[in-house]
């Protein structure tokens, strides 16, 4: 019965948004909003098929972003942001989060998330209050007047929104740096710090996090900020930390393009410092390249691993 009623509101999303692509007011993008959101919705089912370790709050964190997505999307919203982004993003920020109902789309401090400047987040997605309460939730009813209680009441409230308002940054991320680069992906963490070096500049695979022996964020030294692992790469890769990265995703929804197009993005990827409050390009070599050794928490799904090889050596071509 419950899958019976799961599929009848798929169906019943599809086909108003379907309807809304084929209106007069939107005659010119008919044919590219249809494909799209067809698109989204087997994305969704092929994701959903293969999230038996997220369950059961995984799931719930997925249709979220899936509704948030299809809504977006029928009204032309984030063009360069797919499922596979939010998705990858919530399991790298919030997995622990997911089976925690009473967690899953409220706060969490400084404490219990080891953020490295002391901030206090919100959600699977980890978005700071800050953020919600002065740029991305505006436009969703927050106020910026609101004391942090009444953000994180509101936010707990409207998951959904949560899921906007993380398309809106990831969009901007890519509008800024480009779909899936470098810079782009760890702006979901902390671009400033890593443009001027002063994280990520340990082993790729190392914790991103720099935990002193006190467990106080406030005795963490620059020393251990800067061994710490480069972000965005475990995101895309995955790491020992979380197997699934953004490829794993790409993979299961057969977006083989896709991770061909992030291959060559990484390898052509320039050097960034930071200036004037954002990360511009120098002439400089990143030296961003995906190498076949990077795959090595990709081995435990075999298929998954040579397909990667297979790919990068397309993408070289």
């Amino acid at each position: 019965m419950a899958m019976m009623r799961y599929c009848f509101v798929l169906f019943t999303m599809l086909a108003v948004l379907t309807a809304w692509a084929q209106s007069p007011c939107c005659a010119q993008t008919t044919q590219s909003t249809t494909d799209t959101l067809i698109t989204l919705l087997e994305k969704h089912a092929r994701i959903s098929q293969n999230i038996d370790e997220y369950a059961p709050g995984g799931k719930i964190v997925l249709d979220v972003a899936y509704s948030a997505l299809a809504k977006g999307k029928a009204k032309g919203k984030w063009p360069l942001v797919s499922i596979e982004d939010l998705w990858a993003h919530a399991i790298k920020e919030g997995r622990s989060l997911f089976n925690k109902p009473d967690k899953r789309w409220g706060r969490t401090t400084a404490q219990e998330t080891h953020d490295m400047i002391g901030q206090t987040t919100i959600g699977p997605w980890q978005i700071t209050v800050t953020n919600v309460k002065n740029i991305y939730g505006p436009p969703y009813g927050v106020k910026k007047e609101w004391t942090n209680k009444q953000v994180n009441d509101y936010c707990r409230e409207h998951p959904e929104i949560q899921a906007m308002m993380i398309s809106d940054y990831i969009q901007l991320s890519y509008d800024d740096y480009g779909l899936r680069s470098p810079y782009a992906i760890q702006r979901y963490f902390w671009l400033e710090a890593y443009a001027k070096s002063e994280i990520g500049q340990g082993a790729w695979d190392k914790s991103p996090l720099a935990v002193p022996p006190s467990g106080n964020w406030e005795d963490i030294t620059p020393e251990m900020k800067r061994d710490t692992g480069f972000y965005a790469k475990q995101l895309l890769l995955g790491s020992k930390y979380n197997k699934h990265g953004l490829l794993y995703w790409l993979y299961i929804t057969k977006d083989f393009e896709a991770i061909k197009d992030v291959f060559r993005t990484w390898k052509d990827q320039v050097h960034h410092v930071w200036k004037e409050d954002r990360a511009v390009p120098t002439t400089e070599p990143g030296n961003f390249a995906i190498k076949p050794e990077d795959f090595k928490y990709c081995t435990d799904d075999p298929e998954f691993h040579q397909t990667l090889l297979k790919l990068l050596k397309e993408a070289d071509k």
